[in-house]
């Protein structure tokens, strides 16, 4: 009997993630001709900083554009599932370890809990046992990896730091399959890392102190990951709420200043934006 040997392009073609991209080319070229029909208006003397104000402008745009196509999950559901919570703040807790232990980025980690969370919220009958949920917990990691890392574990190795569940290799690229599937290989959406990123550059922070507070954003950004009370609020909204935070930490006699500049950029509410930021997350909270 012959046997049947898998052609390894079929897992190539099956595990590749397609950007979505392709829907906002149209948004992106009207922003950029914009941008540079107002600038063709001005004289030819005018400050070149204009062209940057109004690119920075427009790329602002874009983002609030395309984050009204992400996914908003009422947290009320997890919370009258106490065992289903429990198990993605688990799931969770451990992607964050794995992140660190590999040293991957803030952008995995934040894709890899948005894909376990839109997986979650479609999945929910199917994900009641807890090996299942960190199943998928391993799935989107991988994922996540894959899209954002330039070197990624293999599939067994990824699965440290006292996981309490260890699959083959093939079980967890049958979920990555299913996965995939269930988001309709939307694998790129938009998150509160690069609001955070504009904002900084808006703000104009020197250099080191911009370092220090996009360090200090992701790192509390990250510290929120596993409490589902904010999977209901955009990225923008989450940002908004950890710069601001950050912001009245890291330069107190500035804070109000920073603050307000930050709210006119975004045009936000303040009360919105705080969210639960100050009531959950202690003042020592940065060292």
């Amino acid at each position: 009997m012959d046997s049947h040997h898998p052609n390894p392009q079929f897992f190539s073609d099956s595990l590749y993630c397609e950007e979505e991209h392709w829907d906002n080319v149209e948004l992106l070229m009207h922003t950029t001709a914009n941008c540079l029909t107002k600038c063709q208006g001005e004289s030819s003397n005018s400050d070149p900083s204009s062209f940057v104000e109004l690119w920075e402008v427009d790329e602002l745009s874009s983002l609030l554009h395309k984050e009204q196509g992400n996914e908003l999950h009422d947290a009320a559901g997890l919370e009258q599932n106490p065992s289903l919570a429990e198990a993605r703040c688990e799931a969770v807790e451990w992607m964050l370890k794995v992140v660190d232990y590999y040293s991957f980025s803030a952008l995995t980690a934040v894709l890899a809990v948005n894909y376990l969370d839109r997986f979650l919220h479609s999945f929910r009958s199917h994900t009641e046992k807890p090996w299942m949920t960190h199943l998928a917990a391993v799935s989107c990691l991988s994922l996540a990896a894959k899209v954002e890392e330039t070197q990624v574990p293999l599939l067994l190795d990824l699965q440290v730091e006292d996981s309490k569940y260890v699959f083959e290799s093939k079980t967890i690229q049958r979920m990555e399959i299913l996965i995939l599937t269930t988001l309709e290989w939307k694998m790129n959406p938009v998150t509160p890392l690069p609001f955070l990123e504009h904002i900084a550059r808006r703000l104009g922070l020197k250099d080191s102190l911009c370092a220090e507070f996009l360090r200090r954003c992701d790192c509390l950004l990250l510290s929120l990951l596993s409490d589902c009370r904010f999977m209901c609020y955009l990225p923008s909204a989450m940002a908004t709420a950890v710069m601001l935070y950050v912001i009245s930490s890291l330069e107190p006699c500035y804070g109000v200043e920073y603050q307000d500049q930050l709210l006119s950029i975004l045009g936000t509410n303040k009360v919105y934006t705080y969210i639960y930021i100050h009531t959950y997350i202690p003042p020592s909270f940065f060292p």
